[in-house]
């Protein structure tokens, strides 16, 4: 292969817009960070058309690119005007869409299906614009990255690309999820968070697909049957979050849960290292990154039997069946009584966290840009 003509790539920023980042947003943040990292001659110039908000890694090229309020018209509308004027060889969309116009080759990242595998867990907003949109975008890619085989499996399904367009590049926990060894920053975060009791762990945005509910009812079951645990929920409130605290309500479980909503980033690995388990129960996910961050903090592992979360957990976590409230009951209970299995998905969670890495993320994405940017 000839050397590349070019190393400059517009990278989708659009999901470093907002200061509490979603899963998108780290996948955004770190993959571009270990891009960057790697200073091997590439550059990035960033797309977006609001102010980025939080951290940024440094060493990206910003333009200055005609702000919009609206995103989706913005980037169909505005940013391919902009990217005719920029004159860039490659783009990557991070998050699912990329502009219809756009006059030059781009890569973009599908996180999951969602949308068509499970469209009644999403607002109407959202079935009208992404997924209207999704499947021309997809035509429209030089690549698509997946960032599981499971959601590499539902593109090709729903989407019916070729299957030499779909590569698979998992994402990865942060460097800073790790276990932590320094008690002072441990009582830092528990003082700040007053988590003085033992507590199960759940992190995701409360919304219907995370399965929260009968996550709820297999809690309450284990406080009735004399378990002391109170359950912790990290995440945004997202739609349709009110019947998910009305049935707190109905269970009577206004003392033993706790919504700390969205946690800094800082403390989320005191989080992770305080906690008995991570319980992930969700119904469908393109990677479920904290499955991952948690093995990484050396936290045991409970996790759904279906979609990507197998193939992100390998042996190293307690699989349950998610539309089973006694699948997870039993789970929970299996860990929490059960020190020597616990010692035992602590040792195999931080050795399976160590599989995945965003040096390895970058490596491959470059990779595909190359194969797209370079001529043979």
């Amino acid at each position: 292969m000839k050397a590349c003509s070019t190393r400059v790539v517009g990278f989708d920023a659009t999901s470093l817009e907002v200061v509490r980042r979603s899963g998108v947003s780290q996948y955004t943040a770190h993959l571009l960070k270990a891009l960057i990292e790697r200073r091997d001659g590439w550059s990035y110039r960033l797309l977006h058309g609001r102010e980025l908000r939080g951290n940024i890694p440094e060493g990206a090229l910003h333009s200055a690119i005609a702000r919009f309020p609206n995103r989706t018209l913005w980037m169909q509308i505005v940013l391919p005007l902009e990217l005719s004027r920029l004159r860039l060889p490659l783009c990557h969309f991070t998050n699912s869409l990329a502009p219809l116009k756009a006059p030059c080759p781009y890569v973009v990242t599908i996180h999951d299906m969602s949308l068509f595998k499970h469209g009644e867990m999403h607002t109407r907003k959202s079935l009208w614009t992404v997924r209207s949109l999704l499947p021309l975008v997809a035509r429209r890619a030089d690549a698509i990255i997946a960032v599981s085989e499971v959601a590499r499996r539902d593109i090709l399904t729903v989407l019916g690309v070729p299957a030499q367009k779909v590569r698979v590049i998992h994402e990865a926990a942060g460097e800073e999820y790790r276990v932590i060894d320094q008690p002072r920053e441990l009582q830092r975060v528990s003082g700040t968070y007053g988590l003085q009791d033992p507590y199960i762990l759940s992190v995701g945005t409360i919304e219907p697909r995370k399965n929260l509910q009968r996550l709820l009812a297999a809690f309450a079951r284990l406080r009735r049957a004399g378990r002391r645990e109170r359950l912790l929920l990290v995440g945004q409130l997202g739609w349709k979050y009110r019947g998910f605290l009305r049935e707190i309500e109905r269970l009577g479980l206004q003392n033993s849960v706790r919504i700390l909503g969205y946690v800094p980033d800082a403390d989320m690995p005191a989080i992770y290292n305080l906690a008995q388990v991570l319980v992930f129960p969700s119904l469908y996910e393109g990677f479920g990154l904290p499955i991952v961050e948690a093995m990484a903090c050396g936290t045991p592992v409970l996790t759904s039997d279906c979609s990507s979360m197998p193939e992100v957990a390998g042996e190293a976590a307690v699989l349950v069946d998610p539309r089973s409230q006694e699948s997870l009951e039993e789970g929970l209970q299996r860990i929490l009584c059960d020190a020597p299995l616990r010692e035992q998905l602590r040792g195999a969670g931080l050795k399976r966290a160590g599989q995945f890495s965003w040096s390895r993320a970058a490596a491959e994405t470059i990779r595909l840009y190359e194969s797209i940017t370079c001529s043979s």
